[in-house]
C-alpha cells in the first residue's frame, strides 16, 4: 500500500496522470469468491438451471444490481480516489455492469474529486440479470450514463477493419464506402450510439487484440513497409485530430509489433513471454521508427495547441465542424471555425486520403498553412499554399488558416480540459479475487465482447 501510494504520488510530480484498469464484471472462481461463500450465489448472476451467467466469457458476471454488491463497488472505487488519489478508471467490460450502479460510483467520486475521469469497454452482451428494471452500461444506453465514456469499436473498426476478421481492410488499408461513417466518428457522433463527443474514446488500439502495425500486416500482405507506415500514420492523424478523447496503446508510436517466437503475430499476448510484450525501445534508433515517433508526437502537439479539435458537446461540434461533400471517394475533409475561446487559428481545413494516389482538394478563399502532411506533424508552418491542396496517397493534410498555429492555445469553457488534449495513463490493474483472472478474461474475452 504504502508503495503504490508513492508510485502515484511520484507520476504526479512528474505531471503524470493515473488511470486504473478495474475489473469489477466478474471474478476468478464465482464459487470459491469469499461474498459467495458467505451468501451463496449473491454476488454472482445465477441462470435459471443453477449455472453461472457467463456474458463476460470468463466463467460468471457480477450482480452489481443487487444492494450490496452495489455498496461494494462504490465503496471501493471511492476509496481508491481518496486514498491514492488515482486519476481515472477505466472499467473492464462495463456492460455488464447497471447504469444505476455506475452514475452512482461517478457521482460520489465526484463530490470530492471532479476532475476524475470514468471510461470502459460498453459492448452489449447477454446476462442474467436478478432484478427486474436495470439497463446496463454500454454503448447503446450511453445517455444513461452522460459522464461515463466508452471505447470506440466503431472508429477502430472503421479505421483498420472488424478486430474479429483480422484479414478484412479498413478505411486506412484499402476498404471502399467508410466516408460518411467516418464523417460521423470524426466529430465524435459515432453512428448508432454516440451523442456527444465527450463519451467517445477514439483509437486504433489498445493492449487487448492485435497492435496497430500487426494488424495492418495481417490485411495487407502486398503491401511494403513504408505503404504500411503511411496506414499506421493515416489512422493516427485521424483519432488525434478527432472531436472525443483520444487513446492510443503504449509503443503504438514507434509502430510496436508482437512477434511470437515462431515468427507469427500474437493478437492475445495475455500469457506471452517479455520478448513479445516488451517495447522494443531501441527500435528508436532505426531511423523509420524514429520519423514515426516525432510524427505522434506532431499530432498530439497539434492536437493541444487547438481548442476547436476538443469541444465537449454535439452542439458546438455541430456549429463548428462541417464535412466536406462532393470529393472523390475514400477522401474525407472538414472545413473547422477558428471562433472558439483561447483558439488562435482563424480556420482549418482538415484532408484524409485513403487511396493509393495523390488527390487534389479545392480549398476555401485565402492562404493556409500546412501543418500536418504525410511525413511531418506539428504546429509549425511546414509551407503556404492557396486555390488547390495535392494530398499524398495514404495521409493526411492538416491546414491552419491565419498567423496563429496555436502554439499558444489553452483550453476553455466550451471545451475538454488539458487531460482530454491527449489521454496518457498508467494502467493499474485491479483483480477481484485473484491475478490469475487475467488468463481466463484475455482468453475468453479478447477484446470486444
Amino acid at each position: 500500500m504504502k508503495e503504490a501510494k508513492e508510485m502515484v504520488k511520484t507520476l504526479h510530480d512528474n505531471d503524470i496522470s493515473v488511470v486504473m484498469d478495474v475489473v469489477y464484471n466478474h471474478v476468478y472462481n464465482a464459487g470459491e469468491f469469499c461474498f459467495n461463500v458467505i451468501v451463496p450465489e449473491y454476488f454472482s448472476r445465477v441462470n435459471d438451471n443453477g449455472t453461472y451467467s457467463n456474458g463476460s466469457g470468463c466463467g460468471n458476471d457480477t450482480a452489481s444490481e443487487r444492494s450490496m454488491v452495489k455498496k461494494y463497488i462504490v465503496d471501493s472505487v471511492k476509496y481508491w480516489a481518496d486514498e491514492y488519489h488515482i486519476d481515472g478508471f477505466r472499467f473492464d467490460l462495463v456492460g455488464l455492469l447497471d447504469t444505476e450502479t455506475m452514475n452512482e460510483v461517478i457521482g460520489e467520486v465526484h463530490k470530492d474529486h471532479p476532475d476524475v475521469i470514468f471510461y470502459g469497454e460498453g459492448w452489449s452482451m447477454q446476462t442474467n440479470l436478478t432484478k427486474e428494471g436495470y439497463s446496463m452500461t454500454t454503448q447503446t444506453n450511453s445517455t444513461e450514463v452522460p459522464e461515463m465514456a466508452f471505447f470506440s469499436d466503431t472508429l477502430r473498426d472503421l479505421l483498420k477493419g472488424n478486430t474479429f476478421s483480422t484479414t478484412e481492410k479498413g478505411f486506412v488499408s484499402g476498404a471502399n464506402g467508410k466516408e460518411k461513417t467516418l464523417q460521423k466518428c470524426f466529430m465524435g457522433l459515432s453512428p448508432e450510439w454516440c451523442t456527444t463527443p465527450s463519451q467517445s474514446i477514439n483509437y486504433a488500439s489498445c493492449h487487448d487484440n492485435l497492435s496497430l502495425m500487426d494488424r495492418i500486416i495481417r490485411s495487407t500482405p502486398e503491401a511494403s513497409v513504408e505503404e504500411r507506415i503511411r496506414m499506421n500514420n493515416l489512422a493516427a492523424a485521424i483519432y488525434m485530430t478527432a472531436e472525443g478523447v483520444p487513446f492510443m496503446q503504449a509503443g503504438e508510436e514507434f509502430l510496436r509489433s508482437k512477434v511470437k517466437a515462431d515468427g507469427g503475430l500474437d493478437e492475445n499476448s495475455y500469457a506471452s513471454p517479455d520478448s513479445v510484450n516488451s517495447l522494443k525501445w531501441s527500435n528508436l534508433e532505426d531511423e523509420q521508427y524514429q520519423n514515426v515517433f516525432q510524427y505522434y508526437k506532431g499530432l498530439i502537439a497539434f492536437r493541444k495547441a487547438h481548442p476547436v479539435l476538443r469541444l465537449d458537446n454535439a452542439e458546438d461540434v455541430k456549429a463548428h465542424v462541417t464535412p466536406v461533400e462532393d470529393l472523390d471517394d475514400n477522401v474525407v475533409a472538414f472545413a473547422i471555425t477558428g471562433d472558439v475561446d483561447g483558439e488562435t487559428a482563424d480556420g482549418m481545413y482538415v484532408i484524409f486520403n485513403a487511396n493509393n494516389e495523390k488527390k487534389e482538394v479545392t480549398l476555401p478563399e485565402g492562404n493556409w498553412n500546412v501543418c500536418i502532411n504525410d511525413t511531418l506533424a506539428g504546429t509549425d508552418t511546414i509551407e503556404t499554399i492557396s486555390g488547390t491542396a495535392e494530398v499524398a496517397p495514404v495521409s493526411a493534410l492538416i491546414l491552419v488558416k491565419g498567423d496563429g498555429n496555436g502554439s499558444t492555445a489553452v483550453a476553455s469553457a466550451g471545451t475538454f480540459p488539458a487531460w482530454m488534449a491527449y489521454v496518457f495513463t498508467i494502467l493499474v490493474a485491479v483483480v477481484i479475487g485473484a491475478c490469475s483472472v487475467w488468463s481466463q478474461k484475455k482468453a475468453g474475452k479478447a477484446g470486444r465482447k
